[in-house]
């Protein structure tokens, strides 16, 4: 091969985003015969995560709208919604969503989206580049790590990556020119695809097959050797993809705006039989300094339009029971709106998980927007570690060791999503959580109780009430402490009218509510 062609080879196959670990150059590398089957009997059990990074950091506020608060209003005079714009999820909380987040309503009613209020870190970092770099490695401020809480999550979960490699990418990243988030600390493990088709022809154009002479015996030929397995394994991964994509199908019409785009791509592959466990996607745009009304308008749309699609699409086809969506933006925007009808970087915002297996609900307490940091920023009350220990806990069925490894400490758990079991060697619950009412719609006519289960990780003094849908107190159903461990409570709703009700439970420092739906 010439040296220019050679040269405009690899600078196409980087431009593409084939990515193959450096470690490989002193490892054995693509064996078909000993390479992970990603699949059913692989450590993830088929589970995926789907990350959708709201670039530019996400106004917090005016996602999910405390409207009813003066203060809300007082300082954002102009961007301040009313009551009877937004979306009331919670009247007795006076928590909404903004208006263009509807298509999420039916998802949230369902018990399918769980908003997790005031996520963030201490002291945290407001440089947008410094910031994303923070949220993707898993790390404090004051640390600098230069590799992914899910790249290291995936090398636990596969020790003998890279002398082994998957038969389908661990990781497929889109509209994220971002190195952190997919490297390890043994090598890179994943590809950046943005369209498979484009992606297949560039790889398959510059394959160059089999070869009839075997390099030398010098340090010339090893390198020779590593060039030729690189080959080899972009075609190899190019294909895969490209035999998904044909494979695969969408059954719904998606937003035309970016993120829609990203999302129907995911949503083919894992059609077509991809066992890619990590798909991580972008919208770009938070970083609204001005004019915020109409943008963050737009945003809001494409975001709930194109994530009702996606769970919609995977539904059709029966694959949405084992995928998960986590949204996140390297901070929130300050309480207050600037004179450019925009607002400036802040530090707390709301994130979301979306999914079948989603304990749904609100997480925390509307921002006090009163008493405030040093820098008359947000306070925190949720660490966002705390959301990817979950994940890792109670999606993937990580150990809390493997959690702690990869997040470098114990950031202890959120009970997110039901489908492991969220307890320790002790048997106690690892975090407080109300559980989902069942069944859900519950026909009154029958005169059952409607049994309310909840788990406490230590004895706690356990505040339960039942409100209406216009935010009044119908029922108090505790007012004591309980000890740690598994209890219900039931309520017998026989002196109220048929209709929507929510359930909040508060300890100190936590609350979370669930939906009850009475029929006659």
């Amino acid at each position: 091969m010439k040296r220019r062609s050679f040269l405009r080879r690899t600078l196409e196959l980087s431009a593409a985003g084939l990515i193959v670990p450096a470690s490989l150059r002193r490892g054995d590398f693509l064996d078909p015969a000993r390479a992970y089957a990603l699949g059913p009997n692989d450590p993830f059990a088929g589970q995926i995560l789907v990350l959708i990074n709201l670039n530019g950091g996400n106004d917090g506020l005016n996602t999910v709208v405390p409207y009813n608060d003066p203060t809300y209003h007082a300082v954002r005079p102009t961007l301040a919604m009313d009551p009877g714009q937004v979306i009331q999820i919670e009247p007795g909380l006076g928590t909404g969503l903004h208006p263009q987040l509807q298509p999420l309503e039916s998802l949230y009613n369902q018990g399918k989206m769980a908003i997790v209020q005031g996520v963030g870190y201490p002291n945290m970092n407001l440089s947008h580049f410094r910031g994303t770099d923070i949220w993707f490695s898993g790390s404090s401020e004051d640390q600098v790590v230069q590799t992914g809480w899910l790249a290291r999550f995936l090398e636990h979960s596969f020790p003998e990556f890279p002398t082994q490699l998957p038969t389908s990418p661990f990781g497929l990243q889109q509209s994220l020119a971002h190195r952190i988030p997919l490297q390890g600390e043994r090598g890179v493990t994943g590809v950046v695809v943005d369209n498979p088709s484009s992606f297949y022809y560039l790889v398959n154009e510059n394959y160059i097959g089999d070869y009839d002479d075997n390099p030398p015996a010098t340090r010339g030929g090893e390198e020779l050797s590593f060039l030729r397995e690189i080959d080899s394994a972009s075609f190899e991964y190019a294909e895969a993809i490209q035999n998904a994509a044909d494979t695969g199908t969408n059954t719904v019409a998606y937003p035309q705006t970016n993120l829609g785009y990203q999302l129907e791509i995911v949503a083919k592959l894992i059609s077509g039989g991809l066992a890619t466990p990590i798909y991580l996607t972008a919208e770009y745009g938070f970083d609204t300094h001005a004019n915020q009304s109409t943008d963050h308008a737009n945003l809001m749309a494409s975001l709930a339009g194109s994530v009702q699609a996606f769970l919609t699409d995977l539904a059709n086809q029966g694959l949405a029971e084992k995928v998960l969506i986590l949204t996140q933006s390297e901070f929130g925007r300050r309480v207050e709106e600037n004179g450019g009808l925009g607002t400036d970087h802040g530090t707390a915002a709301p994130m979301f998980l979306l999914g079948e297996h989603v304990q749904g609900g609100v997480y925390g307490v509307n921002p006090d927007l009163i008493n405030l940091d040093q820098d008359e920023n947000l306070l925190i009350q949720h660490d966002y570690r705390t959301i990817y220990s979950s994940i890792l806990r109670q999606h993937f069925g990580a150990s809390s060791t493997v959690a702690q490894d990869v997040l470098f400490g114990d950031f202890g758990t959120m009970s997110l999503l039901d489908q492991v079991s969220a307890v320790e060697s002790n048997g106690l619950p690892v975090a407080n959580r109300l559980h989902r009412i069942t069944p859900n719609p519950m026909p009154m006519a029958t005169g059952d109780a409607v049994h309310v289960q909840f788990d406490l990780a230590r004895d706690e003094y356990v505040q339960m009430d039942v409100f209406d849908v216009r935010g009044r107190r119908v029922r108090e159903l505790s007012r004591r402490t309980y000890a740690a461990g598994s209890h219900r409570i039931d309520w017998q709703p026989n002196d109220v009218a048929s209709g929507t009700y929510v359930i909040r439970m508060s300890t100190r420092g936590w609350q979370q509510s669930v939906k009850a739906v009475l029929v006659p």
